[in-house]
C-alpha cells in the first residue's frame, strides 16, 4: 500500500510538473509571436516609406531592421544637430556604416560647462607643507594639517581656501596645470560640485606621490552646446555614442552626473545613460520602475521604458522581466502588433529588448559570445582588466566584444543583503558571488511580503491619480490613494483546461491502480441503477404501446381480457450467468452478504 502511495505521489507530481513545462513553454510562444507581430507591424509601416519618417523615427527604424540608411544620412538634422547626430551615429554604426566625418563634427560641439565649481584636495597621513606651482609661478608654505585644514602661505590668482580644507579653482584657470609637492608621502584629485549646492562629487582619478615627488592636477570639464549653451540631453546622447566608438568621455562625466539631479533634467531618464558610462547608477535606474511595469520620466511609457532597459541587454533583472510581461500582455499592443501604432517607440522597444541578429549584426563581423568573448558595455570592460576586441558584433546597442567576463562582488560588497524565501526586496535585486542571481537586495530592504490591497487583487494599481490610459475603480487601497485599472483591460488567458485535464489524468490513474478495490462497489452501483431504470421502463398512461414482432408498430395490438378469477402468470426470461471475472465479483458478493 505504501508503495502505490509513492508511486501515486511521484505521478501526480510527474504531472504537475509536465503541465507547468506546458504552460511556461505556451507562453514562451505567445510572447515570440507578439514580438514576431510587432517586427511585422513595424516593416509594413516604415518600407518605402523613409521619406515621410521623422529623424527619430529614421534613425530607430535603422537601428531596429535597418531600414531607411539613406534617410538618415539626408536628413537636414545629420551634422547640425548635436542629439540628433549622435544618435545617427549610433543607428549607423550598427550597420557598418563610416561616421568619421560625424563624430568629428559632433566633438567640435563642445563648450565648458558655466555651472560647475571646482576644487583641489591635498591629502597627507601626517601634516605635510607643499608647495604649488602654475603658469610660470611658485606658492610655498602652503600647510596641510593632520586635520586636513589647509593655511598658511600665498596662493596666487588662481587658487583660494574653500571651507578650510579645499583648494577653489578659478574658472579663469581651468585650462591650467597646476603642480603640486609635498614633504610627505601625499595624494592630491579634483572634487566638483554644482553651483549652489552643497553637493561634493569626487573625479574618478587620484594621483598620489612620495615624499619630495609631484602630481599635476587640470580640470577637464565638457558638455555639448546647443547654441552657446550646454545641451543636457544632447550631452547624453553624444557622451554615450562617443564613448562606444571608444572616445576618452571622461571630461563630460562631470557635467553629467553634476546635472543629473535638476528637475528639467529628469526628463531624460540620466541614469540610463550613466550606468554604462560610469558603471555606477544602476540600482537608481531600477528603483525608479513604476508600478513594476514601465518607466515614466518624460511622459512617454514606452519610449522611457525602452530607454531604461538597453544598457541591460546581457543582464536580465527581474525589472526588465516585469517590463517584458507588461509589454507583451493582452491589450498592450495594438492590433497591428505595434505599441499604440508609434513607429519610434516600437523600433526603440525591439532595438532595446529584443534585437534580432539579422537586423543588428554588420553582415562581415562574427558575433561576439559566438566565439566565446563577452558583450558589455566599454566601461564594464575596463572595470573587469579586459581589452575590447576588433571585427566583432554584439546585439545590445552599447556593447563593445570584451575577452574578460565581469566578476561578481559578494552581495555585501555591493552594500545589499541576500532575501531569504518568503521575503521580497523593496529596492532592487543584483547577481552577486554568493548568491543566486536575483537574490541579492541592493537599495532597500528585505522584507515579508505584505497582503495586497483590494485594488491590487483586481490587477489595479494604487496612486495619488490616473494616467490617461486609466481610469479610477471602486476598490480600496491601504495607502488612502485611488485605484487605477487600465481603459481597455482584454480577459486574462485560462488555464482552467488544463487543471481539469490534470484532474481527470489523476481519477484515471488512481482508478486503474485501485481497480480490484472498486470493482465490488462499482457492480453495486451498477446494479441498484438497473433496477431502478428497470422499473422506469414499465408502460404507464401516456406511453405509446410498444410494436410485437410480426405486427407493424403503428398499429396497436389487440388487447386480451382474462376472465376475473383467472390471473396472468408473467415469467421472466432465466438470467445469463457473468462469465470470467463477473463470476468472481458475484461469489464476493455472497460472501459478503454472509
Amino acid at each position: 500500500m505504501k508503495k502505490r502511495g509513492i508511486f501515486v505521489g511521484i505521478l501526480i507530481a510527474l504531472l504537475i510538473l509536465n503541465i507547468s513545462f506546458i504552460i511556461a513553454a505556451e507562453n514562451a510562444t505567445d510572447q515570440k509571436s507578439k514580438i514576431d507581430k510587432a517586427y511585422d507591424c513595424l516593416e509594413l509601416k516604415v518600407k518605402d516609406r523613409c521619406s515621410s519618417l521623422s529623424t527619430e523615427e529614421k534613425v530607430f527604424s535603422l537601428l531596429a531592421i535597418r531600414e531607411c540608411k539613406d534617410e538618415v544620412l539626408s536628413d537636414s538634422k545629420y551634422m547640425t544637430d548635436s542629439k540628433s547626430t549622435a544618435q545617427a551615429i549610433l543607428a549607423l554604426n550598427k550597420v557598418g556604416a563610416d561616421t568619421s566625418y560625424a563624430e568629428e563634427w559632433l566633438i567640435s560641439q563642445n563648450a565648458t560647462p558655466s555651472n560647475l565649481e571646482w576644487l583641489l584636495q591635498i591629502e597627507s597621513k601626517e601634516a605635510t607643507t607643499c608647495t604649488i606651482s602654475y603658469s610660470g609661478s611658485s606658492y610655498s608654505d602652503i600647510n596641510v594639517g593632520e586635520n586636513k585644514k589647509i593655511t598658511g602661505g600665498s596662493l596666487g590668482p588662481c587658487l583660494s581656501v574653500y571651507e578650510e580644507y579645499w583648494l577653489k579653482i578659478n574658472p579663469s584657470c581651468y585650462d591650467q596645470e597646476i603642480e603640486i609637492l609635498c614633504t610627505d608621502d601625499f595624494s592630491t584629485n579634483l572634487l566638483y560640485k554644482k553651483q549652489g549646492s552643497d553637493t561634493l562629487y569626487v573625479s574618478s582619478v587620484t594621483s598620489h606621490s612620495s615624499a619630495g615627488g609631484t602630481t599635476t592636477e587640470k580640470v577637464n570639464s565638457f558638455c555639448f552646446s546647443s547654441g552657446t549653451s550646454c545641451n543636457y540631453e544632447a550631452s547624453l546622447w553624444a557622451a554615450l555614442v562617443l564613448d562606444l566608438k571608444e572616445y576618452d568621455v571622461s571630461g563630460y562625466i562631470p557635467y553629467l552626473v553634476a546635472m543629473s539631479d535638476e528637475p528639467e533634467n529628469q526628463k531624460y531618464l540620466p541614469e540610463a545613460f550613466l550606468y554604462p558610462l560610469t558603471n555606477n547608477f544602476r540600482t537608481e535606474l531600477l528603483l525608479k520602475q513604476k508600478s513594476n511595469q514601465w518607466w515614466l520620466e518624460s511622459g512617454d511609457k514606452f519610449y522611457d521604458t525602452a530607454l531604461a532597459l538597453f544598457s541591460f541587454s546581457n543582464e536580465e533583472p527581474t525589472e526588465k522581466t516585469n517590463s517584458i510581461n507588461w509589454l507583451l500582455g493582452d491589450g498592450v499592443q495594438d492590433s497591428e502588433g505595434c505599441w499604440q501604432g508609434n513607429i519610434r517607440n516600437t523600433a526603440f522597444l525591439l532595438a532595446s529588448i529584443w534585437p534580432t541578429s539579422s537586423f543588428t549584426i554588420v553582415d562581415d563581423d562574427p558575433n561576439c559570445e559566438d566565439a566565446g568573448y563577452f558583450c558589455m558595455s566599454q566601461m564594464k570592460c575596463s572595470t573587469v582588466g579586459g581589452d575590447i576586441l576588433k571585427g566583432y558584433d554584439c546585439f545590445g546597442i552599447v556593447d563593445i566584444c570584451c575577452n574578460k567576463n565581469k566578476e561578481l562582488e559578494t552581495c555585501s560588497e555591493q552594500g545589499g543583503e541576500i532575501c531569504s524565501s518568503g521575503e521580497t526586496c523593496t529596492g532592487t535585486t543584483t547577481e552577486s558571488s554568493d548568491a543566486g542571481y536575483g537574490d541579492c537586495c541592493v537599495g532597500g530592504e528585505c522584507k515579508v511580503q505584505v497582503e495586497e490591497s483590494e485594488c491590487e487583487s483586481y490587477d489595479g494599481e494604487c496612486r495619488t491619480s490616473c494616467y490617461s490610459d486609466e481610469e479610477e475603480a471602486e476598490y480600496d487601497c491601504s495607502s488612502g490613494e485611488v485605484c487605477c485599472i487600465e481603459k481597455t483591460v482584454s480577459e486574462k488567458k485560462s488555464y482552467l483546461w488544463v487543471w481539469l485535464l490534470l484532474i481527470l489524468i489523476t481519477l484515471v490513474v488512481l482508478g486503474i491502480i485501485f481497480k480490484d478495490k472498486l470493482r465490488p462497489v462499482w457492480f453495486k452501483i451498477k446494479s441498484k441503477f438497473d433496477k431502478f431504470t428497470s422499473k422506469g421502463k414499465k408502460s404507464g398512461p401516456g406511453n405509446p404501446p410498444r410494436g410485437r414482432p410480426g405486427m407493424p408498430t403503428g398499429r396497436m395490438a389487440p388487447r386480451k381480457i382474462l376472465p376475473p378469477t383467472q390471473r396472468s402468470s408473467l415469467r421472466r426470461p432465466p438470467m445469463a450467468r457473468p462469465k470470467g471475472e463477473m463470476d468472481d465479483v458475484l461469489k464476493r458478493l455472497k460472501e459478503m452478504g454472509k
